[in-house]
């Protein structure tokens, strides 16, 4: 009985403090901007063209992600569907961290 209670009590602050670290609509904006930068300084290609392109590309597509995107709360996560580049696009927020989904 005693190991009940305290999985419970361990369950409960678990989900507390996944809770209270959900992720907001700002913390979001400022991942993608942050991820999508990284991605530019890392263009890829085999000449400057190629890198132009693939950078132009992934600026596109935060433009349409910021555009696009519906946030949904709820209690220990978050979830972020977008359109870009004609595709549907869903990131997953827990504990402060971002995913995008396949």
């Amino acid at each position: 009985m005693k190991k009940l209670i305290r999985f419970i009590v361990i369950v409960l602050i678990a989900a507390g403090l996944l809770a209270f670290f959900k992720p907001s609509e700002e913390n979001f904006e400022s991942w993608l901007k942050n991820n999508s930068s990284k991605k530019r300084e890392n263009a890829k290609g085999d000449n400057q063209v190629e890198k132009l392109v693939d950078k132009g590309l992934t600026t596109a597509t935060q433009l349409q992600v910021l555009a696009t995107y519906q946030y949904a709360n709820h209690h220990v996560l978050a979830i972020v569907d977008a359109n870009a580049n004609g595709e549907k696009l869903t990131y997953v927020g827990i504990a402060g961290t971002w995913v995008k989904l396949p």
